[in-house]
């Protein structure tokens, strides 16, 4: 593997990681704050935001692990940080300022699953015990 790529995965994987934060200060108004709304939020928007973040954990755990060249790895690391960006987009233009509380939870969700992509899998020297 080479160092150059693995540079290049970690710098885009910090990138989507930092976004996940800055999309609230650029496309709303900073963190929500406050109590949700008194009717809870509908299902289909819970669906919506989490469906991306198991998809993206699959693609983490299932697809990657199986990948053996660097630019394949880049390709699919790309797509699942899409797929954990999704909810926050979700978050912020459909369930909207009227459930603040929930709007946090997505973030979280959100954050972790985009911190389990860290490109640990794509480093030089770094193996996995499977490899052993």
């Amino acid at each position: 593997m080479q160092k150059q790529q693995a540079f290049v995965m970690w710098i885009i994987w910090l990138v989507f990681l930092q976004m996940a934060f800055a999309y609230h200060f650029v496309l709303g108004d900073g963190f929500p704050s406050g109590e949700n709304a008194v009717e809870p939020m509908a299902n289909w928007l819970w669906v919506l935001c989490v469906v991306p973040i198991l998809l993206a954990t699959g693609v983490r755990w299932l697809v990657i692990p199986k990948l053996k060249q660097q630019a394949q790895m880049l390709i699919v690391l790309i797509i699942g940080l899409a797929l954990c960006e999704m909810p926050l987009f979700f978050e912020l233009f459909l369930i909207g300022a009227d459930y603040p509380q929930n709007q946090i939870v997505v973030l979280m969700l959100s954050v972790f699953c985009l911190i389990q992509f860290a490109p640990i899998y794509g480093t030089p020297g770094v193996t996995s015990e499977s490899e052993e």
